[in-house]
């Protein structure tokens, strides 16, 4: 994998050297028009308010290998800043093992930015004093697709999460890879937490509604044409026809959405079962550009910075070239929106429903469980699922394979063997996972075509 992908904002100079410009190095999730946009912004606003400009290098890496980074790197890091790749990766995987500092902002800076420290209960920053890390843009979750294709294909517009599991849709959903993509493993965790909050409102248990949506999981990837090794791939597929629909981060979604034209492509976040959550920053320990670093952060936090994620590219305040499409984390941008490119106010939108620690026990090993369960045998999925719609038997079998062979628990228990498994032993692991789920399709697909229905003894 080639190490960076740079953008250089303002006069290019070498990292070593002691140019006029300030510096910073930041590795990033972001994809490349955030990084360009912010940068040139950036730039201009360090030289209005400190004389001269800035230049950042970035470090472009998905959430996952910049755990892997960070874990190869050890003491020898040579970023000063780390931006994107959500809440997970900076509270738990970057946080705890010591890798960040704690930065003090200033108390008065922090409630102009926060005026309330949580979302539906999600906390918009690090609750440590000092912080450790900053949200600096709110994302959500939702459904793209097609209105040619569904129309084609008999199917009315996508509403609701369940929609996707609609047999019409078979070889017509695109998903991307949970385990490589951490929009697309959060968007499934989503699907998961808002079965288990159904359980709980109907006085059953959460495990128990983990398992069905685990299942909903699996009947959704019945459908699937392919996974994706990038979630910004599956707008894309949407868009060109080749799919039909699949799931997206919002700013995928609106985005490409937006670049086709209403008429051909939509994009819904199903009510009552999305969720809002920050994208953070935070400075790495030990940073050589430390205090550039900080800056860098107020920037992006700044009523300006603020901005440039939802103004129309050219309008004042706006980027210069791409519609970056995000929503912004800071409230108070929200009292003018006249240029936002989309008027949503998330303060406004976000209902009783979010993501909660409490229910994401199985984040660590959900994508490991949808890989071994969807992914390697899809074939097997797809094939067991038109055997069980093709049965007299249908209804009963479906909902089987609707709810997972187990519950939260003994996935609890296979996370602790996961972890605890060396590196070596973990394929072993997960072949043996995969025979499970094998011959359970197996059992399945049997009772469709002999009519009984004792597939799960």
């Amino acid at each position: 994998m080639p190490f960076a992908l740079r953008w250089v904002a303002g006069k290019q100079t070498k990292l070593a050297g002691g140019g006029a410009e300030a510096e910073l190095v930041v590795i990033t999730a972001n994809q490349e028009g955030i990084r360009r946009e912010f940068a040139d912004a950036f730039s201009e606003w360090h030289r209005e308010k400190y004389g001269k400009p800035a230049v950042v290098h970035y470090l472009h890496y998905g959430a996952a290998e910049i755990v892997k980074y960070f874990d190869a790197a050890g003491s020898q890091l040579k970023v000063d800043a780390v931006w994107g790749g959500g809440d997970y990766l900076f509270d738990q995987q970057l946080k705890k093992p010591g890798y960040l500092e704690p930065v003090d902002l200033g108390a008065e800076f922090l409630r102009e930015v926060y005026p309330k420290a949580d979302l539906g209960g999600v906390a918009l920053y690090d609750p440590g004093k000092p912080p450790t890390w900053f949200g600096t843009s709110l994302n959500s979750f939702g459904i793209v697709y097609n209105k040619d294709v569904l129309k084609y294909l008999g199917v009315g517009e996508m509403r609701t999460w369940r929609d996707l599991s609609d047999p019409k849709l078979m070889g017509w959903v695109a998903l991307a890879d949970p385990t490589r993509s951490s929009s697309a493993k959060q968007t499934f965790m989503v699907i998961v937490e808002r079965a288990m909050a159904d359980a709980a409102e109907q006085g059953r248990s959460e495990d128990e509604g983990w398992a069905e949506g685990m299942g909903l999981i699996r009947l959704i990837a019945a459908n699937v044409r392919i996974f994706t090794e990038s979630s910004s791939i599956v707008p894309i597929m949407v868009s060109t026809g080749d799919a039909g629909a699949g799931m997206a981060i919002d700013f995928y979604g609106r985005s490409q959405a937006g670049a086709v034209g209403d008429a051909r492509m939509g994009y819904v976040e199903p009510v009552g079962a999305t969720i809002m959550n920050p994208d953070p920053i935070a400075v790495v320990k030990g940073a050589a550009h430390r205090e550039t670093a900080i800056r860098f952060i107020q920037f992006v936090l700044s009523e300006k910075g603020q901005r440039l994620w939802n103004t129309r590219p050219g309008a004042p305040g706006g980027p210069k070239q791409t519609a970056i499409r995000r929503l912004p984390i800071r409230e108070s941008v929200f009292a003018e929106m006249r240029d936002f490119t989309d008027q949503v106010n998330p303060y406004k939108a976000a209902g009783g429903f979010n993501k909660s620690n409490a229910r994401e026990k199985t984040w660590g090993v959900l994508g490991e469980l949808i890989e071994a369960s969807c992914i390697s045998l899809l074939e097997e999925l797809r094939e067991t699922r038109k055997a069980i719609l093709a049965s007299p038997r249908a209804k009963e079998l479906d909902a089987k394979l609707g709810r997972f062979p187990f519950d939260q628990k003994e996935a609890l228990r296979r996370f602790e063997e996961w972890k605890k498994a060396p590196a070596g032993r973990r394929l072993e692991v997960k072949r043996r996972w995969e025979a499970e789920f094998r011959e359970e399709y197996r059992r399945l697909k049997e009772a469709a075509e002999r009519g009984t229905t004792d597939a799960h003894r």
